[in-house]
């Protein structure tokens, strides 16, 4: 494997619906000043509405669907490399949106979600959540083990301790399978799963 590169991007959605052209825009001058990713990362907070995000299913669809339509529009921009969404976790109003080139796409072997609520009684207004994905390195046949954390601490800076404390109570509870209990996927033409 010669390189791989990985773009991660954090954004607070304000509990608005995102503009997609405004947000591809955005996203096509951070790929344009670097090389073109392979791998892209979305870290998310107050992704909507409270109710909306702890209600999740089909209230965060029209949230979400724009960051995909986003990313879509980026690759008018970029050319000829496409990109699958892969997959989407969400713990309350916190999310990680992960998008992989179509020609990498049979490379990520599996994945793996998380997450944790913290804030107000723990419920998740504030919170993390995490996506690790193994990524086969051919011809060397590893597997690369990249883990994506989206965070959202307590604001202010007279918050710090109760920012270290989500901080403690998200490394406690953001937790995987260890990787000889990592299921593949169950088929490559379908490829990840959204969860």
């Amino acid at each position: 494997m010669d390189s791989l590169d990985i773009l991660v991007v954090t954004f607070n959605c304000g509990r608005q619906l995102v503009r997609p052209e405004l947000f591809a825009r955005h996203l096509s001058n951070a790929i344009s000043q670097s090389s073109k990713p392979d791998i892209i990362a979305l870290s998310l907070q107050e992704i909507a509405p409270i109710a909306y995000s702890f209600l999740g299913g089909s209230y965060l669809v029209p949230y979400l669907h724009r960051f995909r339509h986003a990313v879509y529009l980026v690759e008018e921009t970029i050319g000829e490399k496409k990109y699958v969404h892969v997959v989407t976790k969400n713990v309350g109003m916190t999310a990680c949106m992960i998008f992989v080139r179509e020609k990498h796409k049979s490379k990520v072997q599996w994945i793996e979600t998380s997450g944790v609520g913290v804030g107000l009684q723990e419920m998740g207004n504030k919170g993390a959540v995490g996506v690790t994905l193994g990524y086969n390195t051919a011809p060397a046949e590893k597997t690369l083990e990249f883990t994506f954390v989206a965070a959202h601490l307590a604001p202010m800076e007279d918050a710090v301790d109760r920012r270290n404390e989500d901080w403690r109570n998200i490394v406690r509870g953001l937790v995987f399978a260890p990787p000889n209990n990592r299921n593949p996927f169950a088929t490559a033409t379908n490829g990840p799963t959204t969860t």
